[in-house]
């Protein structure tokens, strides 16, 4: 590339999940899925250079193409690392009173059959003018109360807001979501 040698995403995906700790490579391989790199060629390109470990075997295990950011999947990492079993990710419910749609990050059905949803709150989007779209900080926080409710209306029973903070106390994050009834992922 402009005469600098440079390596595949498949390459750097796999390498990072050989060598850097699950969280970071987490992001790394979430983000080579999402833009296009296959799980097959990741994982190939790692067993042809012997990259393959036992955490690049976690990190291709729970890595998906549905995390839209690194902080997603680095939440991801994080409830993995809790010892939840992966969530599903991007949902959409639609709201039965305004027809609004709203996706949400990660969703989780208790052993009662309750549905819980956790939301990754940046607090970017409350101080980025363009993540803002001309709000003001109350319109967005209104917006905010707004899906919440319209989530509420549409079968969410339990909605649990975690922010970047709460990814590196991990002993924090697993009691908030096993309060609230999240199953942990069966050996």
């Amino acid at each position: 590339m402009g005469g600098v040698r440079v390596t595949t995403p498949a390459r750097t995906a796999a390498v990072c999940a050989n060598s850097m700790p699950f969280m970071p490579a987490m992001e790394v391989m979430c983000w080579a899925l999402r833009n296009g790199t296959s799980s097959t060629e990741i994982i190939a390109c790692a067993t042809r250079e012997g990259l393959m470990n036992a955490n690049a075997q976690n990190v291709f295990r729970f890595a998906t193409p549905f995390a839209e950011n690194g902080g997603e999947a680095r939440a991801l990492a994080a409830i993995i690392l809790c010892g939840f079993a992966p969530p599903a990710q991007q949902v959409e419910f639609v709201d039965p009173q305004t027809g609004k749609r709203y996706r949400v990050d990660f969703l989780r059905r208790t052993r009662d059959g309750r549905i819980v949803v956790v939301e990754l709150d940046e607090l970017v989007k409350y101080r980025d003018s363009q993540m803002m779209n001309g709000r003001t900080l109350s319109g967005v926080i209104d917006d905010e109360r707004e899906r919440s409710e319209g989530l509420k209306r549409a079968g969410v029973d339990v909605i649990v807001r975690i922010r970047m903070d709460d990814l590196y106390d991990l002993e924090g994050l697993k009691q908030r979501l096993a309060r609230v009834g999240v199953p942990l992922r069966r050996k």
